[in-house]
């Protein structure tokens, strides 16, 4: 039997787990300095000043018995892939962001684009791929079944930095997108799948970025979508107030 003089190394030795353990977990739950600023995977959210907070129901971003949809037609960039949401959670959330505006519009429906058009006309098509494989690669890993985890609310309010000479891209632009985390890689994954089915047909790697992806769901506008296009990243980077869910 060890005396309790050798038994002092071993009850030093957890006494100094317990510290270090403790030590740990302080600085991954120590409270914000800030009650409006946060951090995802994506970084750092710093909210505007004053801006509210907006509640969503928790079931809003659960899709797995919501039917997928298709969205293919020859018109140039009519094609696309989207796990398909229930608009129905999302309404009183417009509702609540236009009281504080008045002149926003909503499509009426709930969506995040996986793939968007301009990636499949410019990149994915002429290289051969359909969006019937697309479709397939994403029916395969269960695209309806993908999780989503609220990030924040974006706005943008303000001219576009890349207008194009059309009268319609003059003056100034308000668009609501609710910011999502593709926290297990669902949608990400489904990327990678139709990536690697672009470069087994030949497909230029430059001309498509798998990672290269920045879930949302768009809110409402009031003139039109705004995209990347127009010089939009709609990542942590776009967060204006904060949400939270409830059941």
């Amino acid at each position: 039997m060890l005396s309790l003089t050798g038994k002092a190394p071993f009850y030093a030795a957890i006494l100094l787990f317990v510290m270090t353990a403790l030590t740990l977990y302080a600085r991954t739950h120590r409270p914000s300095n800030s009650a409006r600023s946060g951090s995802t995977t994506e970084g750092t959210i710093i909210y505007d000043p004053g801006a509210p907070t907006f509640h969503l129901p928790a079931q809003a971003l659960v899709s797995s018995n919501i039917p997928f949809l298709n969205h293919s037609t020859p018109k140039p960039f009519q094609s696309y892939l989207q796990q398909t949401l229930d608009y129905t959670h999302f309404s009183d959330l417009f509702a609540a962001i236009n009281a504080t505006v008045g002149t926003l519009q909503t499509r009426g429906e709930a969506h995040v684009t996986v793939v968007t058009p301009p990636e499949f006309d410019r990149a994915l098509k002429p290289a051969g791929v359909t969006i019937k494989e697309i479709e397939e690669i994403a029916l395969r890993n269960n695209i309806q079944k993908a999780r989503l985890m609220p990030v924040c609310l974006g706005r943008f309010n303000g001219t576009l930095p890349n207008p194009s000479k059309a009268e319609s891209d003059k003056g100034a632009f308000i668009l609501f997108s609710l910011v999502v985390a593709d926290v297990y890689g669902d949608l990400v994954n489904i990327r990678r799948e139709v990536f690697k089915l672009y470069r087994s047909k030949g497909g230029q790697g430059a001309l498509f970025q798998p990672e290269g992806f920045w879930p949302h769901i768009t809110i409402g506008f009031d003139r039109r979508d705004l995209f990347i296009e127009d010089g939009l990243y709609k990542g942590s980077n776009y967060c204006y107030a904060p949400i939270r869910t409830s059941k």
